[in-house]
């Protein structure tokens, strides 16, 4: 048996020093809870977070033939691909191609064949213009026919850093408002710009499919899974 040996005022069992122990944490975080949330919000930017935009956008391009009569320029061909990515999804672009030269002529019907070839939808050949001023343009800077590409187009935001010189000094400052990369991501990869201005109704279910499920299921006549074996 353990002598009783008397206790220093203020003294308080193990148990009771940890029940103290845990109250005293608790006032401290209460007590700590308003500073810690207005630092937060003042180191954050109070800054909106930028939205992509979604707008129709009609661009035109000149184009030079080649010297062999063949195709397009080296550069004409680089700047084609260019435009035409910036406009988005090539299927859902529409083109149209206007022919300003008879070497222009010819290679408007290659250029068309060669867009639908990549998935376009087939873009109009048209006549050569009987706009004079546009065609002494076009033969003053040598320009043999035009590309022009119409579609809706979504502007992505720019989310680089706010202040780049700042971020280790002042990262959520300088890095700019949150929610800005995941937007923009989104974005991105979004199939019809559409759906990020509207709601996409869902298509219409195949009822007949369904009600043969349940009643194969009802049955017992449940069609196995395809069982793969890889080892084979």
């Amino acid at each position: 048996m353990k002598p009783d040996f008397p206790r220093p005022p203020g003294h308080a069992p193990r148990r009771h020093r940890a029940i103290l122990a845990g109250m005293l944490a608790l006032v401290g975080l209460s007590a700590c809870e308003t500073p810690i949330n207005g630092l937060r919000a003042s180191r954050l930017s109070g800054e909106p977070v930028p939205a992509a935009s979604v707008a129709p956008r009609a661009l035109a391009l000149a184009l030079v033939v080649a010297g062999d009569g063949q195709g397009l320029s080296e550069a004409s061909l680089r700047e084609a691909n260019r435009m035409l990515q910036s406009q988005g999804r090539l299927p859902a672009q529409t083109l149209s191609i206007t022919p300003f030269t008879p070497q222009g002529e010819r290679v408007a019907q290659r250029l068309a064949q060669a867009l639908t070839r990549a998935g376009a939808r087939r873009p109009a050949v048209l006549a050569v213009p009987g706009d004079a001023p546009r065609l002494e343009e076009a033969r003053r800077h040598g320009w043999d026919l035009e590309l022009q590409s119409e579609a809706l187009v979504v502007s992505v935001p720019d989310c680089r850093a706010a202040v780049p010189d700042r971020v280790m000094v002042r990262p959520h400052a300088a890095l700019g408002p949150l929610g800005c990369a995941t937007r923009a991501n989104v974005a991105a990869m979004v199939s019809d710009p559409r759906d990020l201005t509207r709601p996409r109704t869902l298509d219409g279910g195949n009822g007949a499919a369904a009600a043969a499920a349940v009643a194969r299921y009802q049955n017992g006549e449940v069609r196995d899974l395809i069982d793969i074996d890889f080892e084979d």
